[in-house]
């Protein structure tokens, strides 16, 4: 398997983290029978709580381009090194960016989303290299 690969798996198991995480502070924050019911009455989670659902939320609205980029180079023949390095690169800003959305100062998980973007740039970079 290829370093993006591994990459994308290391991203997959970060998005199941933060799915867990999420899952269990909303649980804790909005109650048993909210979570299991139909959702009739809408409610958000609050605090820190609902900091981890929104970072978690904002991977998967940016996850699809991710793996389209690897799909890209992959059906083209193209992975290389731009391509792992880029892979490698989202998936670490990702995982900075859910501490970053939940305590740092405003302004660092721009960045970190930045950085992800990027990541995603050098891996289509590859295609044309």
């Amino acid at each position: 398997m290829t370093g993006d690969l591994w990459a994308l798996l290391a991203a997959l198991l970060l998005a199941s983290i933060q799915l867990t995480i999420a899952s269990v502070l909303t649980l804790r924050q909005l109650g048993g029978s909210w979570v299991a019911g139909p959702h009739d009455e809408p409610r958000e989670v609050t605090g820190i709580s609902g900091r981890f659902v929104r970072a978690h939320r904002n991977l998967l609205e940016i996850f699809p381009q991710f793996v389209a980029a690897l799909f890209l180079v992959h059906a083209a023949h193209a992975s290389g090194s731009l391509s792992v390095v880029g892979a490698w690169l989202f998936v670490i800003a990702r995982l900075v960016y859910v501490p970053a959305y939940a305590f740092a100062r405003p302004g660092v998980r721009t960045i970190c989303w930045i950085a992800a973007w990027f990541g995603i740039v050098l891996i289509v970079a590859d295609v044309f290299v």
